[in-house]
């Protein structure tokens, strides 16, 4: 493909953060073959090789902007963007806009490149099995196959078909080899049996994660080596085994997302207990923990998770300001909003009379600095596995526990015994207020193949279909091919 040419030596680069440090990172460009050997010659380049993967995720282009916050809840119409420039093109699905397509191009390279680092990484792994210590070939190569993972799979829920209805559709490459070589564009299902084949290698790999038996321990070490420590911010164990749940229940593969995702409800109490109220709703409370920092199985550390706030939700913005009307708003928290801890401390309405809706806060600075939730950006939750579990068990009573588990934590009442619920209702309302900004209600909307969706200007309801929900492949791509 077009992209590998264009990006031929890209992971070389990796020493430059073994010389210059992650901050330096997002700056760098290819270098020779010789720094290549250099870099892999050691077990912390291996390190540093695959921290420069987690850093990189930060772009703009990709988690720091596009598929969390930005394009992909633009297409899930969470905000209020009919006449705001290019934003109008993404609201209407217009992939053929020349800065949509631009957009699109950019997403599609970076992550490719990124796929290739990991492959670059995990062939040198194996060349050079005899420069690791203790278990570290173990938990660097399942991190690096964790990721490649992650990464195809997000390119399959964009660029891949309505996998509900169109299984066998082409959809993207699966690139297992660090190679100047484009491989064949993929029915989607080979893409899924790829993905799966990858993350049963990882947990095996990752078997023993010090998660399993410490935790994430999300604090740093005294004497400053963490390399085993702050594993929320690392593709660890449980992690991987929650990604797995994703995909098996994307694939419609309910059985299997039922039992992976079970398993992590299991352990939720001992190493993932869900936010305190005080943590979140202490109107004192100096540094809110608003991203539920304990429930996260997954995250990012981004040093500049501030900035999303002042660059897009701030309201001290004057134009391009990122957020719903306040009827939509509501009608996603209805009578409850005020009990709700999703919305109380993250939907604040502005005191300078600039705007009339309310402002998001999930991403602001917190007036005192913590060393680890003040950076971090959720990639998956551990709620998001009571809802696999809801979804998928064919038990009424094991749906309606895991519902309440989710409500008597977010302040909300508990469903009764004799009380008739709508599961795939509720489902519908907590994806919508437990993700935003965090990037899944569109692969949610996707994944049922919902023929409609609330318009984010309250103009009724947007008709969807597989061309709204399918990015087209890249003209570099295309262009290549042909």
């Amino acid at each position: 493909m077009q992209v590998l040419k264009s990006i031929k030596n890209v992971s070389v680069a990796l020493l430059m953060v073994m010389l210059c440090g992650c901050e330096s990172w997002l700056d760098l460009k290819p270098i020779d073959r010789v720094l290549e050997d250099q870099l892999y010659e050691t077990e912390e380049g291996f390190k540093q090789s695959l921290t420069g993967v987690y850093v990189e995720l930060n772009q703009k282009t990709l988690y720091g902007g596009d598929l969390m916050f930005r394009m992909v809840e633009i297409l899930a119409q969470r905000y209020n963007l009919s006449s705001i420039g290019t934003y109008k093109e993404w609201i209407a699905y217009n992939y053929s806009d020349d800065d949509v397509k631009a957009s699109i191009d950019a997403l599609w390279q970076k992550m490719y490149s990124l796929i290739m680092n990991c492959n670059k990484l995990m062939e040198n792994a194996d060349l050079r099995k005899d420069v690791f210590t203790g278990d570290n070939y173990n938990l660097i190569y399942g991190e690096a196959l964790a990721l490649r993972a992650m990464l195809h799979f997000d390119l399959l829920r964009l660029f891949g078909p309505v996998y509900k209805t169109n299984p066998e559709g082409l959809s993207i490459c699966y690139n297992k080899k660090f190679s100047y070589q484009g491989s064949n564009i993929l029915p989607a299902s080979e893409v899924i049996d790829n993905i799966l084949d990858d993350l049963k290698k990882a947990e095996e790999l990752l078997v023993n994660d010090p998660v399993i038996t410490e935790g994430p321990r999300n604090t740093t070490a005294s004497d400053g080596n963490n390399d085993l420590r702050l594993r929320t911010y690392r593709l660890n164990y449980y992690a991987v085994q929650a990604l797995m749940a994703r995909v098996y229940l994307y694939a419609g593969r309910n059985e299997d997302a039922l039992i992976m995702a079970r398993k992590l409800v299991e352990i939720q109490p001992k190493w993932y207990p869900f936010v305190s109220y005080n943590a979140i709703m202490e109107s004192s409370n100096k540094k809110k923990d608003r991203v539920f920092s304990t429930e996260v199985l997954f995250g990012l550390e981004n040093k500049q998770r501030g900035d999303i706030f002042t660059d897009y939700f701030t309201p001290e913005l004057d134009n391009g300001i990122l957020a719903p009307t306040n009827t939509s708003l509501l009608n996603i928290f209805l009578s409850e909003n005020t009990s709700d801890w999703r919305f109380t401390p993250f939907w604040i309405k502005p005191d300078n009379g600039k705007y009339s809706f309310r402002c998001f806060h999930k991403y602001e600075a917190t007036e005192e600095t913590d060393p680890f939730y003040s950076y971090l950006v959720p990639m998956i939750r551990i709620s998001e596995m009571f809802y696999i579990v809801a979804e998928t068990t064919s038990d009424e009573a094991e749906a309606r526990a895991c519902l309440n588990q989710i409500r008597r934590n977010r302040g909300l009442i508990a469903f009764e015994d004799t009380e008739i619920i709508d599961v795939q209702q509720v489902l519908k309302e907590e994806y919508m207020k437990e993700f935003f900004g965090e990037g899944q209600l569109f692969y949610y909307y996707k994944r049922l193949n919902a023929s409609t969706i609330p318009a984010g200007d309250d103009s009724g309801d947007v008709m969807m279909n597989e061309a709204k929900y399918k990015f087209p492949l890249p003209d570099s791509e295309t262009d290549y091919r042909n």
